[in-house]
């Protein structure tokens, strides 16, 4: 794996500035989602390949953050879809040839839906298992490196669609984030949508969710309806099959 890490970095160096604060942090960032990946891979008993295939996918998925940033200057959801660039420049700049994937559809579905509301309905069984691991570790690592850089607040009126969205089990559209309190309900939402019961374990066993709430200021007229929502967590959490 050290030498996929050495090429990644090499890579990053060469073409971006580490002294940015956001290049930095999309860099730590893809270590962590790799090794996390290559973690998830092994508690759900796969072979040493698809380990490694794992890690590889966790490592190259956020490589259009990195041209983001310079494009934009900022991470943006809405403005810039990194999945699909993401793939654009794993292909452009022989990512993938020094990676020594053979499954090549795989690894580009991967990388391609993992920041989409939805998943394409064109994959086959194995391919639905990387994108929603790659999905999973994403979102956990992403709301723990958030935990770190700021706070968040649940005083207002949640949007209505955002609040029946988590509901209902259906995914939330960042388009209708309107306030702190439409985020706080998106990142809980993060881990309410968990795929796999093993990835579920892994945010109990690594405190993902009990470190985003203690970053959460609730107001008291708003304590009845977080604890709801945190609750469905659980509740969700139960029902998670195991792979």
């Amino acid at each position: 794996m050290n030498n996929y890490i050495e090429y990644f970095t090499n890579y990053v160096y060469k073409n971006y500035d580490m002294n940015n604060s956001l290049i930095s942090l999309k860099y730590y960032h893809s270590l962590r989602v790799a090794w996390l990946m290559a973690l998830l891979a092994s508690n759900m008993n796969m072979s040493n390949e698809d380990i490694m295939l794992a890690f590889k996918i966790g490592l190259c998925h956020d490589l259009g953050r990195f041209y983001e940033v310079i494009r934009i200057g900022k991470f943006d959801n809405i403005a810039f879809d990194h999945g699909t660039y993401s793939n654009k420049i794993l292909y452009n700049d022989s990512f993938v040839n020094y990676m020594d994937i053979t499954e090549h559809l795989l690894f580009r579905k991967a990388i391609y839906n993992h920041n989409k509301k939805d998943v394409t309905n064109d994959l086959t069984n194995k391919e639905e298992i990387f994108v929603h691991m790659l999905r999973d570790i994403d979102k956990l690592d992403i709301v723990a490196l958030n935990c770190e850089r700021r706070t968040y607040t649940f005083s207002d009126e949640p949007n209505e669609k955002v609040l029946t969205n988590y509901l209902n089990n259906k995914p939330i559209d960042i388009k209708n984030i309107k306030s702190k309190t439409d985020s706080t309900i998106l990142y809980l939402s993060f881990f309410k949508d968990l795929y796999f019961k093993a990835s579920y374990d892994l945010m109990n066993k690594c405190g993902y969710l009990n470190k985003f709430l203690n970053v959460v200021t609730v107001s008291a007229d708003k304590i009845e309806l977080f604890n709801n929502l945190t609750n469905k967590i659980d509740r969700e959490g139960r029902k998670k099959y195991v792979r």
